[in-house]
């Protein structure tokens, strides 16, 4: 994904969701007062609240939908929320529906999908697997009983949708019911649960009337009642069917002779087609007719729609009156704004419009597309454009749309269908609509696709001189070489863009300045990313993005990442956490991309259970990542987490995992990274002979082997481990201090640790062990100073042998070198995670006996004063106010016997508290 790529933030989120999305859709329909009593389908139903799924099927007419909003209208008082989506074609796009899912959640319960549909309206980087997982953790948290009801789910017919819907539904918590109404037996994969009786299943059968219910509802619907044998009649005709039950009826209160007309009715759709043209359509006046087979077309409307369509002004009249005659008109909200007909009714009357002569069914459905279009709604305004036939009107559409659409909400499965509807002609003369479709393709990792599309636009700004075309197409360009692993590249073309354009608009320079970040941050120029990132947060900040906001926190991880400064990465993901929990929630892209980050700062300083935490929470978006370094970190620390757990096969399955996703996106650097990641798992298990054979079919060392300029440091470290393991002689030696060199030359501190600590036990194993022990305490001083713990626990055991030795020998050292010398408690800290605990000294227990104790709160701001955060930053990491900081530092400072945060953290070193 884009680094940044959103301009929609907390306020820009509301108000992206309040033009798009359909109120009416998240509620049932209203209820008419004369609904008939159905005691034992809605015994059925309330067996189903039981089962994780309620599956609901049975062709038009058989009366799912009133059932189900009847249903729902009696749960509130049994203490069940509802949730109601009534879903259409639209749907399609996952984006679109997870939007709409989150909506019908939040519309039910303000706590619920509020993160989700800050992602939805995050923009291009908003993803559909992080919709889902937000959704789920607020479904696991919550504390009521819910039902959630899909209605028309037969529109829905894209298998990402299905496969996205059935991850939900395998997770879902058991105070969570969902139901599924269709026409169509639903095309999800269903049979784990139906074989572990989660699912309950209703079809036509049980929505049928039974007789004595179709006798009730023959009598409500005719105006008299029946007798019974005329009753079964009908019902033996119908079957039950609901729809040519209601029809019969509605003829039957018209008829003078009831059992001519039984006699003649056959209860087939032949019938009923007969009936509604015969009975209902030309019984009516004409401008009442008239006005029926004009709105045929529109799937919603409302007067105002009718109106304008229609040039009328007496539209909410004759919806009035529609519905007072019983001609199957359902209302949409509560507000009886928004209507519709009834699917059968509706099918008929656009039959029957297509017979009427001229364009009128044409031009209202341009205007239709007009009116749409003037209220921001730009699904319904390009679907009345494409029905009314006119394609130039559709491609202006969707050009007009096409940024709104992609970098704002992200709905690329709507865009790509979109064109697959437009002749290449209109598209090819319309740039906005390429620099979406490119935009898209970037975003979705079609990387040779959006090379073409960016190519042929570059050849177009060449053309025509359109600036601001090329401002946004060198803006894709950017992020194109950030997504393809061509860093230097990326580096190059922001620089140039951010110099070019000065007063470019926020959201542009921001995902530009986020691209130059992640650019330096492989060029080791960190005074200049760090300058960038400042750009990129003022930018994201004036347009309350904050997608971006968590973008560069995320790219200032990496950069203290590979500095070297885990306590500085730490510090930067709790900054950026703290951003993101407060509109897009942590189980989110943005979420994930610190949180994968994080996973592998804490792994590294010890905090395994923190570091699991975190995986977990990154797991759904680990392969979404647009730069290597996110999916990289969680590769690595899922396997090394595993590894620690003692399931090697697990940690090497996942390192095989991430392997050929990087070959499978072309992406050379994240394969081999985690290939020497594979060798290394192999020495760590003492398996030296097939860590060698394995690293040289890797090509890693070898007389084959690659050696880049740029090696990453974890695979430099691995190479120099297994050529001294091998013995290789005077030449790992040279490689050796080379690396060393590289690494105080790049400004990589804790890989300069990592280094000297390897020559260190390279030259213990020399004998030169006077050496070996002073060069390790440079290591560790430097390692203290950067927060590295697991790098010396999951290493050679002879690192932590002279890690004791130092430990037990500090007066010796003292003489040689003491401006180096390592913390002893961070020596302490160390041999205490690996089992090899040492007493503290006599003056630190004192000392910390004297000392009242810290409460967990109190030692967490410790921590982050540590890692040297302000009273502000401190705030927003603990979701506190600035004036409880301060009570609390005060508090910290009076158990201390301090004044000042410096004092402080002077005394808890010494006490060892940290």
């Amino acid at each position: 994904m884009a680094p940044g790529s959103s301009a929609t933030g907390n306020t820009g989120a509301a108000e992206a969701s309040a033009a798009v999305l359909v109120e009416s859709r998240l509620a049932p329909p209203q209820l008419s007062l004369r609904l008939l009593a159905r005691s034992q389908l809605s015994a059925l139903l309330h067996a189903g609240l039981t089962r994780r799924l309620l599956s609901v099927t049975a062709p038009a007419g058989y009366g799912k939908t009133t059932a189900l909003a009847q249903f729902v209208s009696q749960l509130d008082a049994h203490g069940i929320t509802t949730a109601w989506l009534s879903l259409d074609a639209e749907d399609n796009d996952p984006l679109r529906f997870l939007r709409y899912l989150a909506a019908a959640l939040h519309h039910a319960d303000a706590r619920l999908g509020r993160h989700a549909i800050a992602q939805a309206d995050g923009g291009s980087m908003a993803s559909p697997d992080a919709i889902v997982a937000s959704l789920l953790h607020d479904l696991v948290g919550h504390d009521r009983r819910l039902l959630l009801v899909l209605d028309d789910f037969h529109l829905v017919q894209q298998q990402a949708v299905h496969r996205k819907l059935e991850w939900l539904l395998a997770h879902l918590p058991q105070n969570v019911c969902m139901v599924i109404a269709s026409r169509t037996r639903l095309p999800l994969q269903v049979s784990q649960l139906r074989l572990r009786g989660e699912l309950l299943e209703l079809d036509a059968a049980h929505f049928g009337l039974g007789l004595d219910e179709a006798a009730d509802f023959v009598g409500r619907v005719s105006g008299a009642p029946m007798d019974r044998a005329q009753v079964k009649t009908l019902h033996d005709l119908t079957e039950g069917w609901i729809a040519g039950l209601q029809l019969a009826s509605l003829a039957l209160r018209e008829s003078d002779d009831r059992g001519a007309f039984l006699a003649d009715f056959s209860g087939t759709d032949r019938d009923i087609t007969d009936y509604l043209g015969e009975q209902v359509l030309d019984s009516l006046r004409p401008d009442l007719r008239d006005f029926l087979l004009d709105t045929a077309g529109l799937e919603r409307f409302c007067a105002e729609l009718c109106d304008d369509v229609l040039g009328r002004n007496d539209s909410r009249a004759m919806l009035a009156e529609v519905q007072s005659r019983n001609l199957f008109l359902s209302g949409l909200d509560r507000s009886r704004t928004w209507f519709r007909y009834h699917h059968l009714f509706a099918d008929y009357l656009r039959g029957r419009s297509r017979e009427r002569a001229g364009d009128a069914a044409r031009a209202i459905s341009l205007r239709a597309s007009h009116w749409f279009q003037r209220h921001r709604l730009p699904h319904e305004a390009v679907r009345y454009a494409f029905e009314g036939q006119d394609l130039e009107r559709a491609a202006d559409l969707v050009a007009d749309f096409s940024a709104e659409l992609v970098q704002h909400r992200g709905e690329h499965a709507t865009l790509l269908a979109w064109l697959t509807r437009l002749p290449q002609s209109l598209v090819q003369g319309r740039p906005k609509i390429r620099t979406g479709h490119a935009w898209s393709l970037v975003l979705t990792r079609r990387y040779p696709e959006a090379e073409q599309e960016l190519r042929a636009l570059e050849s177009a700004c060449a053309e025509d001189g359109d600036d601001d075309l090329r401002c946004v197409v060198e803006m894709i360009r950017c992020v194109y070489w950030a997504h393809t692993g061509e860093p230097l590249l990326a580096k190059s073309r922001s620089e140039t863009w951010l110099k070019s354009r000065p007063s470019a608009n926020a959201f542009r320079t921001g995902v530009v300045a986020n691209v130059l970040a992640s650019g330096c941050c492989a060029s080791d120029a960190f005074e200049q990313g760090q300058q960038a990132l400042a750009i990129a947060r003022r930018a994201f900040e004036e347009c309350d993005a904050d997608y971006g906001l968590a973008w560069a926190s995320a790219l200032a991880m990496m950069l203290a990442m590979r500095r070297g400064d885990y306590n500085d990465a730490m510090a930067q993901a709790r900054i950026g956490i703290a951003t993101v929990e407060r509109s897009l929630g942590l189980a989110s892209y943005a979420g994930s991309m610190l949180t994968l980050l994080a996973a592998e700062v804490c792994h590294e300083q010890g905090d395994l259970e923190q570091a699991r935490r975190f995986v977990d929470l990154g797991l759904p978006f680990i392969d979404e990542h647009g730069l290597v370094e996110m999916t990289t970190a969680g590769y690595l620390t899922r396997a090394r987490l595993s590894r620690l757990a003692g399931d090697l096969a697990a940690a090497d399955a996942c390192l095989l995992e991430g392997e050929s996703l990087g070959h499978r996106l072309k992406l050379p650097r994240l394969a081999r990274i985690l290939a020497a990641e594979r060798c290394t798992l192999r020495l760590q298990a003492g398996a030296l002979d097939e860590a060698l054979k394995l690293a040289q079919s890797y090509g890693l060392v070898g007389p084959t082997a690659i050696v880049a300029v740029d090696e990453d440091d974890s695979v430099c470290l691995f190479t120099l481990r297994l050529r001294l393991a091998t013995q290789q002689g005077a030449g790992a030696t040279g490689a050796l201090n080379d690396a060393i060199r590289r690494a105080q030359r790049d400004g990589h501190q804790a890989q300069l640790a990592r280094l000297l600590a390897l020559k260190a036990m390279h030259q213990h194993r020399a004998l030169d062990r006077t050496q070996a022990l002073r060069t390790l305490d440079e290591a560790l001083a430097l390692g203290a100073r950067c927060g590295l713990l697991r790098s010396w626990l999951d290493g050679d055991a002879l690192l932590l042998d002279m890690a004791e030795t130092i430990h037990a020998s500090r007066g010796d050292l003292r003489s040689t070198g003491g401006d180096k010398l390592v913390p002893l408690a961070y020596i302490e800290q160390l041999l205490q995670a690996a089992g090899r605990a040492k007493p503290l000294p006599q003056r630190a227990a004192a000392a910390r006996t004297e000392t009242e104790e810290l409460t967990e709160r109190e030692m967490k701001i410790l921590r982050l004063l540590k890692a040297g955060l302000g009273n502000r930053e401190l705030a927003q990491s603990l979701f506190l106010s600035e004036a409880t900081v301060k009570w609390h530092l005060h508090n910290i400072f009076t158990k201390l016997g301090v004044k000042n945060r410096t004092s402080a953290l002077a005394r808890a070193q010494e006490i060892s508290l940290l």
